[in-house]
């Protein structure tokens, strides 16, 4: 036998052994979009997890006719369960069979399932039981997400907390939250919403050494909104804020990147306050493609009525972007320290935004760079690797 051969055959032996001592986890979202893919690949190294991923659909997802979903998966094992059709046209129960029978193949320790309010999720929940294995809620929510009513608040927490035996969340408002529904703390876990700090980053950074070519249609200065265009996101609001920014003698522009219900109604807006020439509709942009915008804006802006995170703030942040922050967004508490990487305003009152953009412009460059590393900071603290690591805490727990 070679040397050669007996490498291979160690190799062979050491994954052998390796999933014997690793829990199985199987990992469930809709449709994965660049952070999914972000957040699998650590669990999928990590030396203490045998890592599976399931991807319901291979179309458009939750989000109507906008497809996200990312392919550049990189050998890791990741599955689709119907790879020709959209959420909306493959239709949950099929979906729901089709995970109870991947399930059942894969026979995982235990399972990443993304929320309860899915025929999916809870096949998924019900076969874990069923199987004894470990059900994990991964959980966005907020208090504020929605009306909330003590009755049906109760009733939710005493179901979740028979379906479930743990949860992941995002940061101190999400786990605020599973709180509330009777969640004990040690079975909380936290970092679920994180990015590819490291790509933001370094492509930032290499647009930044390349300058401007290509990109000389962008303005010398301005505020950058990603996102969908639609009510809940109050691009209105910014709007009319920016207006007054324009008002009171500020010459930046603003940069909307995304597309989405109302952006008809926002360019009609953006002409009748004779703003139109200093208000950029960039479109819907993929992840590569959105990175020039992050690398030359000044400040990321999120204006939200309602967001339960608010994802885009993470890559704003990693690309070095200092922050003005709707407070209804739940990354708020976590991401944003006022006066040192950005500030947090109410959206529902419109005399702070405006204000806010006029105070921003008229930092010295020298401070409003500092307030960008300083998210760089921030952000290191939310990264897939940690995430990987309190997945594992939970599992063994």
């Amino acid at each position: 036998m070679s040397r050669t051969d007996s490498l291979d055959i160690a190799a062979v032996q050491d994954g052998v052994q390796k999933r014997r001592d690793s829990t199985r986890l199987a990992v469930i979202w809709i449709d994965w979009y660049a952070y999914h893919v972000a957040r699998f690949r650590p669990l999928a190294h990590h030396p203490q997890l045998d890592a599976v991923g399931i991807e319901l659909v291979g179309r458009a997802g939750v989000h109507g006719n906008l497809v996200f979903r990312s392919t550049e998966w990189d050998g890791l094992p990741i599955t689709t369960l119907d790879p020709d059709h959209g959420w909306k046209e493959a239709g949950q129960r099929q979906l729901a069979k089709k995970l109870w029978t991947k399930l059942s193949e894969l026979n995982p320790d235990a399972i990443l399932i993304p929320g309860y309010y899915t025929l999916p999720a809870i096949a998924a929940t019900f076969w874990a039981r069923l199987h004894g294995k470990t059900t994990i809620l991964m959980s966005e929510s907020t208090f504020d997400d929605h009306p909330r009513h003590r009755f049906k608040e109760a009733m939710k927490g005493a179901a979740l907390r028979v379906l479930f035996h743990a949860s992941i969340a995002g940061g101190v408002r999400q786990i605020a939250y599973l709180k509330t529904l009777g969640f004990r703390e040690d079975k909380i876990a936290r970092l679920y919403d994180v990015v590819d700090n490291d790509y933001y980053q370094e492509q930032a950074d290499n647009c930044r050494k390349r300058g401007r070519g290509g990109h000389e249609n962008l303005p010398e200065n301005y505020f950058l909104f990603v996102g969908r265009l639609a009510p809940e996101k109050n691009v209105d609001g910014l709007i009319t804020a920016f207006e007054q920014y324009r008002r009171n003698g500020g010459n930046w522009s603003l940069v909307l990147v995304g597309d989405g219900p109302s952006a008809a109604q926002l360019k009609a807006q953006a002409a009748a306050a004779g703003i139109a020439d200093s208000v950029v509709f960039a479109g819907l942009k993929n992840t590569a493609d959105i990175v020039p915008y992050f690398a030359f804006a000044d400040c990321f802006v999120l204006p939200s009525m309602r967001e339960p995170w608010g994802l885009v703030v993470n890559e704003a942040m990693a690309a070095g972007l200092p922050l003005i922050v709707s407070d209804r967004c739940g990354c708020a508490d976590d991401l944003v320290e006022p006066e040192k990487n950005g500030y947090v305003f109410n959206p529902s009152d419109p005399r702070e935004l405006g204000p806010l953009l006029t105070k921003f412009a008229g930092l010295n460059p020298e401070r409003r760079q500092r307030m960008g590393r300083c998210s760089r900071e921030i952000i290191a603290r939310y990264s897939p690797e940690l995430w990987a690591e309190e997945v594992v805490r939970i599992c063994k727990r």
